[in-house]
């Protein structure tokens, strides 16, 4: 399952060339909301549109294999609930979720798991844990465990994708989709981190976990840069508003941990 098909990061886009003076007398006259290191020059405008294009073609790479029976559901989640290394976590769930269509892995009860063994096998690698497992599905609580420095600690995973209900939006998709994304909607996204952020965070907060917990979210919301540091300091400040309700409160947003 790669970041494209969990919900946007990092969607393959096509660059509409003869648009570029266009765009950058666009974003030169909008006084778009910079930080005041950041200068708006013809270098940093090309990099951004390099990595952004105003047009996007979401192209669904769906799995050559069959789905997963059942049976192979069930093999799977046995094995991600044995500790094992991050690297064998990562492989073990990544083949799992390359044999799932978007549309399943988003409305399919039973492929929970899945969704959360994706985000921890990211944490996992970037946090450089000695070993991972996903909880038994008897447990209803946490989503897994990790060991660090030979401590072993309950995590719980929660992801927020900005508002967008990723199961909705894949329910009837058949094939590539078409779709701009104007610059406008990158101010937009950035200006909702800090709502939606703190929003999957205090929804786990107020659940007041009897025992310690790890808390791990998925940041999914992609501004392209333009709000880098901000951000940074709004990840930075929410975590510390929340911090005494987890013993750690670690922040996964385009593939660093903050």
């Amino acid at each position: 399952m790669d970041a494209g098909r969990i919900g946007g990061d990092s969607l393959d886009k096509r660059k509409v060339s003869d648009n570029v003076p266009a765009i950058k007398a666009s974003i030169k006259l909008k006084g778009w909301p910079m930080s005041e290191d950041d200068p708006i020059d013809d270098e940093w405008i090309d990099k951004v549109l390099a990595g952004d294009p105003l047009l996007i073609e979401e192209e669904e790479e769906e799995p050559i294999s069959p789905p997963l029976s059942d049976s192979e559901l069930d093999a799977g989640q046995r094995l991600l609930i044995e500790w094992q290394s991050p690297q064998n976590f990562s492989d073990t769930t990544t083949a799992l979720c390359s044999r799932c269509k978007s549309a399943a892995y988003f409305n399919q009860p039973q492929l929970k798991y899945l969704r959360d063994a994706y985000v921890l096998a990211k944490f996992v690698r970037l946090q450089k844990a000695e070993s991972a497992r996903l909880a038994a599905p008897s447990d209803q609580w946490p989503d897994g465990f990790i060991k660090l420095n030979g401590q072993i600690h309950n995590v719980e995973v929660t992801s927020t994708h900005g508002g967008r209900k990723l199961g909705e939006e894949y329910r009837n998709v058949t094939g590539p989709t078409l779709s701009m994304d104007p610059v406008e909607n990158w101010v937009a996204r950035a200006n909702s981190i800090s709502k939606y952020l703190d929003e999957a965070i205090g929804n786990k907060a107020r659940k007041k976990y009897a025992s310690p917990c790890w808390l791990v979210v998925y940041l999914n919301i992609s501004e392209y840069d333009i709000r880098q540091k901000e951000t940074e300091k709004t990840i930075a400040e929410t975590k510390d508003r929340y911090a005494s309700a987890f013993f750690a409160i670690s922040v996964l947003w385009k593939g660093k941990l903050y």
